[in-house]
């Protein structure tokens, strides 16, 4: 199942926890920022958009096509908002955003990853919703806080 919405200013999905699904949304996302004159941040956003829509499918849904996993983008002059939740129980993203990532490790890069290309993200309490946002102009300020 791939259930695309489109709106003015993005769009929402919903789809079975697989990885050609997030192969699909991915997709999806480099052509609506393309061409929304995003291009030249495509590889930023895709890059985080897979990284946590393969975590939502492999440890929130468990690799149980069965479960969904919600995806939406909107975007404005000033930025890019990506919001991703599985049906999971979640996890302690507190204690993984304390984690670093060595360079010698093949998992565990998510949260590195979300630091380094977003202006800031945010986790709903139990962990199976996060927010993601990328700022479109050069001025960004990190910042991590906890969704209400």
């Amino acid at each position: 199942m791939y259930t695309l919405t489109k709106h003015k200013t993005g769009f929402t999905v919903t789809f079975s926890a697989t990885f050609e699904g997030v192969n699909s949304v991915c997709m999806d996302v480099e052509q609506f920022l393309s061409e929304s004159d995003f291009e030249d941040l495509c590889f930023d956003v895709n890059l985080g958009v897979r990284e946590v829509l393969n975590n939502a499918v492999r440890h929130g849904s468990k690799m149980d096509s069965r479960k969904d996993v919600f995806f939406s983008i909107d975007v404005d002059i000033n930025r890019i908002l990506l919001r991703i939740t599985d049906s999971g129980s979640g996890f302690d993203w507190r204690k993984m955003e304390k984690k670093v990532a060595l360079p010698t490790d093949t998992t565990g890069r998510g949260m590195d990853i979300l630091k380094q290309y977003f202006d800031s993200y945010r986790f709903n309490d139990i962990g199976n919703e996060v927010e993601l946002v990328k700022k479109t102009s050069e001025h960004s300020v990190n910042d991590v806080s906890m969704m209400n």
